[in-house]
């Protein structure tokens, strides 16, 4: 949904998966490795914003979601509380790392999960396996919406700051900790706004109905021009998440 708001700004694509993503942003003159350390920079002391649409995304329901997630993680989701999220290590039956990715409790028996880029059919296939063949006796729905939601990650110290000038909710760690997620308005948009960070950074992962996603991209813009907001591709993504010894499925 954003892609022509990235061509604009003269971003270098590659493909990940089944899309294109955004690589890095070359200002004039720039070599690859400048705009990557010009990138890097602004997270670490401003504020950066990745495209995070292109990952995975399963709404999943019924009354023995926990219970699935139990099994299909290997860790446990069965206290996990409404607007709470947590991360999630998926292993294949050979006991390999397959997947990963931040699931949230969006109700008692609700749960969005996301998954790698490249992993998303993967997944679902995945998880409609286990439950066709192995658990049948579970009450449990995957439905894919990736495609539904597009989803800009801000990151960086003055996160907080541009966030808070787009909604109305308490931004303050007391009220919105980390790993916390919350249903508001972002630029007058419905959105989850999810307290989850890649980088190590202060970070909020805004998603939106994927036909609003440019009017919040531009209004991010709009409102960070005072601070510095600078768009970052996923060269820098796997700097920022390297330097905090954060894995990426498949490639570590």
């Amino acid at each position: 949904a954003l892609h022509a708001a990235h061509v604009a700004r003269g971003a270098e694509f590659e493909v990940v998966g089944q899309w294109m993503r955004p690589w890095y942003f070359p200002k004039p003159g720039e070599s690859m490795h400048d705009a990557v350390q010009r990138e890097c920079r602004a997270v670490r002391e401003g504020v950066g914003i990745l495209d995070a649409s292109t990952l995975g995304k399963i709404d999943i329901q019924g009354k023995d979601a926990r219970e699935f997630l139990n099994r299909i993680y290997t860790n446990a989701w069965t206290k996990l509380d409404v607007g709470k999220c947590r991360y999630g290590l998926m292993c294949k039956d050979d006991g390999m790392l397959m997947d990963d990715g931040v699931t949230a409790c969006l109700g008692d028996n609700h749960f969005h999960m996301t998954t790698t880029t490249g992993g998303a059919a993967g997944v679902l296939d995945w998880l409609e396996m286990w439950h066709q063949t192995e658990w049948p006796e579970l009450e449990v729905y995957f439905s894919s919406v990736t495609d539904h939601w597009a989803a800009m990650a801000i990151n960086g110290p003055d996160s907080r700051k541009l966030l808070a000038e787009l909604t109305d909710i308490d931004l303050s760690n007391e009220a919105f900790g980390f790993m916390d997620w919350r249903e508001c308005t972002v630029a007058g948009v419905p959105a989850r706004v999810f307290r989850i960070s890649f980088t190590g950074e202060l970070s909020y992962e805004i998603n939106v109905q994927a036909n609003h996603a440019m009017h919040v991209w531009n209004a991010l813009f709009d409102k960070g021009a005072k601070y510095r907001l600078t768009p970052y591709g996923t060269e820098t993504m796997h700097v920022l998440r390297a330097e905090k010894g954060f894995i990426i499925v498949g490639q570590d």
